[in-house]
């Protein structure tokens, strides 16, 4: 099974959007390719039952049909990190690692790719089981190539090299970076227009997107954009 781990510089950088616009783009390559959010916090009551907007965006973004206990096996209410909604509430987390696993390993039987979202950045903590498990502790132990997404605006040059800097045991498997603009910039916004360039050279890696800011987040417009979507050094292909 190929994998892959899209991670961020921050929350609300948009993991989500660039996620589904792997999964289309492999799709488009002839890939069976499922999306996974482990872990999904903010969470709203419907049906008896907490929803994911970001979950739901990429059910129907990408059109998957997985259970949601496979594509999103935890889902809290508060908008916080997992560990710190487990503490809040007086709810155990030591079993959520495993549980994530396992519905990795089930979509893993059932599609040839699955490209996994993470919640906020890389060292977001996500359970105490009995150590501390972190969103690079995940990607780590799961074996995951890394998509680094980032914005283009002011204060990305920061954040996206300190991201690149974390530790990994073993080492991370940096794959490409992606830019999505959260919010709308300036045309004449410097930062915006040099930072991609600058970030790729300074990391050494491809860019597989730069996506502006997109008011309509219709099918069409994200087949659109998957299509432009360069995905260089990952071999997405199973053996």
């Amino acid at each position: 099974m190929a994998s892959l781990f899209v991670t961020a510089t921050d929350t609300g950088v948009g993991k989500t959007l660039i996620t589904a616009l792997v999964v289309l783009k492999l799709r488009r390559l002839g890939v069976d390719c499922a999306f996974m959010k482990p872990f999904a916090t903010g969470c709203r009551w419907e049906g008896g039952e907490l929803v994911s907007d970001d979950v739901e965006f990429l059910r129907h973004a990408t059109g998957a049909n997985d259970p949601v206990e496979l594509c999103n096996p935890v889902r809290l209410e508060p908008p916080l990190a997992p560990l710190a909604v487990a503490r809040l509430t007086g709810v155990s987390s030591a079993a959520w690692p495993d549980q994530c696993f396992e519905a990795f390993l089930e979509l893993g039987r059932r599609h040839e790719c699955v490209v996994v979202e993470g919640i906020g950045g890389l060292m977001v903590p996500l359970a105490k089981s009995p150590d501390l498990f972190t969103c690079r502790d995940l990607a780590s132990l799961w074996h995951l190539p890394l998509l680094l997404v980032a914005r283009r605006s002011l204060g990305t040059l920061n954040h996206t090299l300190l991201t690149r800097e974390v530790e990994f045991n073993p080492g991370p498997d940096w794959r490409g970076l992606a830019f999505n603009d959260a919010t709308p910039l300036a045309t004449d916004d410097l930062a915006a227009a040099t930072s991609p360039g600058l970030l790729a050279e300074l990391t050494g890696l491809p860019v597989w997107a730069q996506v502006p800011h997109l008011e309509d987040l219709s099918r069409g417009t994200l087949e659109e954009w998957a299509e432009r979507v360069e995905i260089s050094g990952w071999n997405f292909r199973p053996d």
